[in-house]
């Protein structure tokens, strides 16, 4: 995620139960999304999963960009 300095990362990870929920969701989201890709063809089962899985990572990012912006607004006040 380009937009997450490492500086706040890590302090997020310490102080924010949330952001620390998602970045380990959207870790195992992208894990197993690796896994699925790397076959030479999926299941329909597993096509529906690799899209669920996609979801969950955008999902997941779009929240995690939001609690930055929160806290990089809050730092600037």
């Amino acid at each position: 995620m380009d937009f997450l300095r490492p500086d706040i990362q890590e302090r997020l990870m310490k102080e924010h139960f949330e952001f620390r929920k998602l970045m380990e969701e959207h870790k195992s989201a992208d894990t197993r999304l690796g896994d699925l890709q790397k076959k030479p063809s999926l299941s329909a089962r597993e096509t529906l999963e690799e899209v669920e899985l996609k979801k969950i990572k955008l999902r997941a990012k779009e929240r995690i960009y939001h609690i930055v912006q929160e806290v990089s607004r809050r730092a600037e006040q």
